[in-house]
């Protein structure tokens, strides 16, 4: 399995589009269609339902994408890993109390994207108890939480 095909089918599902897929890998049409028709092949089944517009994934096409990404950012951390001297890349989630997100964030947000521009960054803002679960869920890599003093 060739990780640019998995590379072509997400862009293709994100985009909705072949042709803004095959600009934003800077391959022409065809050869992104080669690459989508190259991993359905391999598969045995259609990813993508053709005849909507935007383009859209089949049932199966879900299923492969959710994997497809898992796989794509899995390999950024392989070769990150390999490339200690490298600066960080991927997503940091960050959970934040609704307070702080908008005023207290914002110059520290600023200056970690100045940083790291590689390195895409999610805030979510929630009270205490839905950030907890978040972290605990995977959904969130760090969070801010305000918990009652211990007695």
């Amino acid at each position: 399995m060739n990780t640019r095909d998995l590379q072509a089918f997400v862009a293709v599902v994100d985009s909705g589009s072949m042709v803004a897929a095959a600009a934003k890998l800077h391959l022409t049409q065809p050869g992104l269609t080669r690459r989508v028709q190259n991993l359905e092949t391999l598969l045995g089944m259609p990813l993508l339902d053709r005849q909507s517009k935007p383009l859209k994934p089949t049932a199966a096409g879900r299923d492969v994408y959710a994997l497809a990404r898992n796989v794509l950012v899995a390999v950024d951390e392989l070769m990150a890993a390999g490339a200690p001297d490298s600066e960080p890349s991927g997503e940091l989630r960050i959970g934040v109390p609704p307070f702080l997100s908008e005023l207290a964030l914002e110059r520290p947000i600023d200056r970690l994207r100045d940083a790291f521009p590689r390195l895409t960054l999610r805030v979510t803002a929630g009270w205490s108890p839905a950030l907890v679960q978040g972290i605990e869920r995977g959904a969130l890599d760090v969070a801010t939480v305000m918990v009652p003093a211990s007695a």
